[in-house]
């Protein structure tokens, strides 16, 4: 793979070391033509082409069954993450209140379910891993959901989804994940891990820019859920309007409610294009060449300052995110931006993340720099 070729794609590594896709990622020239391709078209020929604008979005929907190994009827795209596990949580009043998740869950994961009165019983890491062993523990004869990150954004762990998955099988549990930190970069196969419904934003790792999420949701939940939200795009005709009868589609596009997110939607195809042209295991295996060769530059920086990194390291752990334990953390995110490299405080220090659009070069230039500020 010619990764300086993936590089030359987005434009903004030439001006910023941007170690920070758990943040945002910048998009691509390709993400970025597909909306403005869009806004050409409504620019010159108003609505005119709303029913080719129809067909590229199926041909998108398809990209992301291809992406987590789903059905096309499973998919929805919607605003964000919240949006999307709002939308879950609405659904599933009815199943029982008690739900299961993780001390370090960004709270897009969590506070759409106590804004509708669940009972939330968090696990605590050890070391900053979630076993499975001490999820078990957590659950009780009364927890009926189980919600999680698949990468948790404070600290980097990845959870073995297909394990767990099997735990929440096991125990009769609904199965939530958020995957706004591994989709883009981490494979996900929705149909191994027995993952009942699934939810990620485009900014970070897909690399697509803000407004626009997917939402996941097997099949066998079609019949029986009640829909918590309607609009005139989620019945089976949108076109007869017909304000008097409620006959809704069954899938996960009912979530559609009106008129589509056209480029947001068509900027996220763009990026799956790059995606699908590089491939899942070469995005996860540059990701982890970058990750590996950090943690070599900063034991070769400091070897005192490398044993304070908080992520796992565990390649069974691993994500594209490594947390290096810092109290100073936002004084040196503020110098490091003095120089043009882009990185973020998060959890219990300073937050690196690398992806396909980052090199050696990157990672050198930030030794350089955060060697003279510890």
């Amino acid at each position: 793979m010619d990764w300086d070729k993936i590089r030359d794609l987005f434009p903004a590594t030439k001006k910023f070391v941007y170690l920070n896709a758990a943040e945002a990622s910048p998009v691509s020239i390709l993400s970025a033509r597909e909306a403005k391709t869009f806004y050409d078209e409504i620019l010159t020929r108003g609505d005119l082409p709303w029913n080719e604008w129809l067909e590229k979005r199926e041909k998108i929907r398809k990209k992301v069954v291809e992406l987590i190994n789903a059905d096309k009827s499973e998919i929805a795209f919607t605003l964000n993450t919240s949006h999307g596990m709002n939308l879950i949580a609405g659904m599933l009043k009815r199943f029982g209140k008690e739900v299961v998740t993780m001390d370090d869950e960004f709270p897009s994961t969590t506070l759409p379910w106590l804004n509708l009165g669940y009972e939330l019983r968090f696990v605590k890491p050890e070391d900053a891993v979630y076993s499975i062993d001490e999820i078990e523990k957590n659950i009780t004869s009364n927890t009926k959901i189980l919600v999680t990150s698949h990468v948790q954004y404070k600290t980097g762990f990845k959870q073995d989804l297909v394990e767990l998955g099997k735990l929440c099988k096991d125990r009769g549990l609904i199965f939530v994940v958020n995957a706004t930190q591994s989709a883009g970069a981490m494979p996900i196969d929705v149909r191994k891990a027995n993952i009942d419904f699934l939810v990620f934003s485009g900014l970070k790792w897909m690399m697509a820019g803000y407004g626009i999420g997917v939402f996941y949701m097997d099949k066998e939940w079609f019949e029986k859920v009640d829909y918590p939200v309607a609009g005139w795009q989620s019945v089976r005709d949108p076109f007869l309007v017909d304000n008097r009868k409620l006959d809704l589609r069954k899938e996960a596009s009912a979530f559609e409610l009106g008129c589509p997110h056209f480029s947001n939607i068509f900027a996220l195809g763009g990026a799956l294009d790059l995606l699908n042209e590089i491939g899942k295991e070469n995005v996860e295996r540059r990701i982890y060449e970058l990750g590996d060769y950090l943690v070599k530059k900063l034991e070769e920086l400091d070897s005192e300052l490398s044993q304070q990194i908080v992520s796992p390291l565990d390649r069974k752990y691993r994500s594209g995110i490594t947390v290096i334990g810092l109290k100073n953390a936002e004084t040196i995110v503020q110098e490091l931006h003095k120089k043009n490299i882009v990185v973020s405080a998060r959890g219990r220090g300073l937050r690196v993340s690398v992806h396909v659009y980052n090199n050696e070069e990157d990672v050198d230039k930030l030794m350089s720099e955060l060697g003279k500020l510890v």
